[in-house]
């Protein structure tokens, strides 16, 4: 190929002095598969006989079934080669004169070695924490309060996480003989950082003595002393709405904590948002001061509880699901209102949801 090259026209000529001059290994093959051009980076890499025009690892490293290919079809192939222990993407580009004529191939060996052991690492890494995260979002699951009757309250509820792992958390548990806790709690974000937001939630509620509990005011001002404590960065937070029915006295008293939507009491397919001031639980608000109200329960009364992944989902139109449609959904349905609602809720938004949705629904009966 040399002898030929040298007798074409001096613009279809190979440039060795340019292939030489380039970090990636390069050889050029002629039309009968024998090298005539191994560039400096190959030679100083791989070793080069300038006699026998061959590597010194030998030319069995290389698989002579691409550059034929190439030879006989003209098209551009690309591979990976491993040499001397080291992995090489090689692009194989065929060389033709003037007249569109195969006269060999030239051959760029881009060491990829480094590249694909970090690959390799990511790969390995990505398993490792899908594992994880996977076990991460059971343990959520778990921790979950169970449905059906704590004493004359039915509790129910649709838990739809946005990913893997959820921003949301709620909870229903006996304080002691006449009064139960319940809660709903939405972190910013709905990654793995959100999901340790809410077992932190979950763990330091579980953990309050019973007077803290027994007052929704002091038990989100402790919960807001105890997060703050951890000195997270400032756009770490969550909202929560806490409160304590009684059994006895048929009554609920609440605080929030910034939370929205608003929890809806219905009766009678008449409904009020149960609201109180407060701010959200971050670094921002140290010192907050959060307001208690109580309203009467009556048997048949429910209470919905939701996230903001209800009412800001989004469908293709770009609008937002609404405080409109649950309300209509309220007014309209006697029974199943958390089933109808995320039935709505699924045909609104088309099956793609981009937010955490959580909705817990306690009767009083």
């Amino acid at each position: 190929m040399e002898n030929y090259l040298a007798e074409e026209r001096s613009d279809d000529k190979v440039d060795f002095q340019v292939l030489n001059a380039i970090a990636d290994l390069v050889r050029v093959l002629d039309y009968n598969e024998k090298v005539v051009f191994v560039n400096k980076a190959m030679e100083d890499l791989l070793g080069y006989d300038s006699d026998k025009k061959v590597c010194i690892l030998g030319e069995d490293l290389f698989d002579p079934e691409i550059t034929r290919r190439a030879l006989l079809s003209g098209e551009v192939i690309q591979r990976e080669e491993n040499i001397g222990g080291m992995v090489f993407s090689v692009k194989c580009s065929p060389i033709t004169n003037k007249k569109g004529e195969i006269l060999g191939v030239v051959e760029v060996f881009r060491n990829v070695t480094m590249a694909r052991k970090l690959q390799k690492e990511i790969i390995e890494k990505n398993r490792f924490m899908t594992s994880e995260t996977m076990a991460a979002s059971l343990i959520q699951r778990t921790v979950l309060p169970e449905k059906g009757f704590i004493k004359n309250l039915k509790v129910n509820y649709i838990y739809k996480p946005s990913t893997i792992l959820s921003g949301d958390m709620f909870d229903v548990f006996e304080i002691d003989d006449e009064n139960i806790a319940v809660y709903i709690a939405d972190s910013v974000g709905h990654g793995f950082a959100a999901s340790m937001v809410t077992m932190f939630i979950k763990s330091m509620i579980r953990t309050l003595d019973k007077l803290t509990l027994l007052s929704p005011k002091k038990t989100l001002t402790e919960l807001c002393t105890r997060f703050t404590s951890l000195r997270l960065e400032i756009e770490n937070y969550f909202t929560c709405f806490y409160g304590v029915y009684n059994t006895k006295k048929k009554r609920i008293i609440f605080s929030n904590a910034g939370h929205l939507p608003l929890p809806i009491m219905v009766r009678d397919r008449g409904y009020m948002n149960l609201e109180s001031k407060g701010y959200p639980i971050s670094r921002f608000f140290a010192k907050p001061n959060y307001e208690e109200k109580e309203v009467k329960l009556y048997s048949g009364d429910y209470i919905l509880f939701m996230t903001d992944g209800v009412v800001e989902a989004r469908n293709s139109k770009k609008e937002s699901f609404g405080y409109d449609r649950i309300h209509n959904i309220i007014l309209e349905n006697n029974r199943d209102v958390l089933e109808v609602l995320d039935s709505e809720l699924e045909e609104f938004n088309d099956g793609e949801q981009t937010d955490d949705i959580s909705m817990l629904l306690i009767n009083v009966w």
